[in-house]
Order: structure tokens, then sequence, then C-alpha cells
């Protein structure tokens, strides 16, 4: 079995690899369009104009719905694993809390592109995003050992009605 496959770590590796990828894309499809410089691009300015900036909102808002989910099960893995420390609950919670808000300025980030920043912005944008991947691959190990059980039951015979509301339906027609 692949690392990645092994229960639940292919949240954090697919939350590094879509937004790093989203980045490089509308880097890459900025560069070659020449609507940015290549040496030292924005990367609020690799997004600013169509195609890239379609690419890059879309990717950037699929990065955080996986950032949401992988915040989520870390934020449920830490409260199974301590459950009477409440001083460590509080935090988890806080962080979690921390990470939507983050995830949020990144759908943010993702749909008002078109700034003209400094070279101090350019250089916290890019530190941003390299921290955010290095942090998230550190989740890896951690949710190898979460897998995910999803089970769907039917109560009737068709979508409509319940086994409850067919019985009751059924109790009212005359049979002929």
């Amino acid at each position: 079995m692949w690392w990645f496959q092994q229960g639940l770590s292919i949240l954090p590796s697919a939350l590094v690899i879509w937004s790093s990828a989203s980045f490089l894309f509308s880097y890459i499809t900025a560069v070659l369009l020449h609507h940015v410089d290549p040496l030292v691009p924005y990367i609020s300015d690799a997004g600013t104009t169509p195609p890239e900036r379609c690419l890059f909102g879309i990717m950037l808002n699929v990065a955080a719905l996986l950032g949401i989910a992988t915040m989520y099960v870390r934020y449920r893995q830490v409260r199974a694993l301590i459950p009477e420390d409440h001083k460590l609950l509080r935090l988890n919670k806080m962080g979690v809390v921390l990470g939507m808000v983050s995830c949020f300025g990144l759908c943010i980030i993702a749909n008002f592109q078109g700034y003209a920043f400094h070279l101090a912005s350019t250089v916290s944008e890019w530190s941003l995003a390299f921290s955010f991947i290095s942090f998230f691959f550190t989740y890896i190990r951690d949710f190898q050992k979460i897998s995910l059980r999803v089970e769907a039951l039917l109560h009737g015979h068709n979508l409509y009605y319940t086994h409850q509301q067919l019985l009751t339906d059924d109790q009212g027609m005359p049979i002929s």
C-alpha cells in the first residue's frame, strides 16, 4: 500500500499538492502569456487577468476546502486522544477556529486578485505559501492512523417514504 493510501493521509497530501499546483499552474500560465515578471512575481498578481485568474481562484477555493477538512480531522483527532485535558481542548478549539478563518482568508485571496503590493508583501505571500505547505506535510504521519467509514442505510422501499409512512399509507388503501 502506498503511503498516501493509509488512513486519511490523503487529505494533507492532497492539500499540499493541490495548493502548490494552484500557485504553479497560474504562475506558469501568467508567465507564458507575459502577464507577470518571471523572476519575482506577486502570487496574487499571477492571477489578475483571465485565464490564470479563473484557474487561480478555483484552485485556491478547492485548497481552502481541503484545508478545512484537514483541520477538522486534526481537531477531532486531538480531541479523541486527550479528552480530559480541558486546557488543551480549549487550545484545540482555538486552533481549528483560527484555521477556518485562515481558509476563509485564502478564499478572499483567491477571489479578489489584482492589488498592487510592495516587495514586503511578495515576501510574505511566498513565505505564507511555503509555511502552509510544510505545516500540512507534518500531518501525514498522524493521518495514516485514521480511517473513514461511510455507511448508507435505506429505511423504506424507496427514497421518498420511510418504512413507517409506507405502513400507514398502506393501511388506508382499500383492497379490491
